[in-house]
């Protein structure tokens, strides 16, 4: 397991941010392979950069009993 997949996990990550390039790769690594369950995420910012990249930052939503 490694170190980012146990700390989401464990709901210890407080914001995600992700930079997509505008480029398909067809292979390679799946971003946090083996989560347990689910974490459902709400968009905070995004930013759009003039090379087509874009920035995406969110927060895991906490569901409340």
């Amino acid at each position: 397991m490694t170190l980012p997949l146990a700390l989401a996990d464990l709901g210890l990550i407080d914001e995600y941010e992700f930079l997509v390039q505008p480029v398909l790769a067809g292979h390679g690594p799946t971003l946090l392979a083996g989560l347990r369950e689910r974490i459902q995420l709400e968009l905070v910012d995004r930013h759009e950069f003039r090379s087509g990249a874009v920035a995406l930052r969110y927060r895991p939503t906490r569901v409340t009993a």
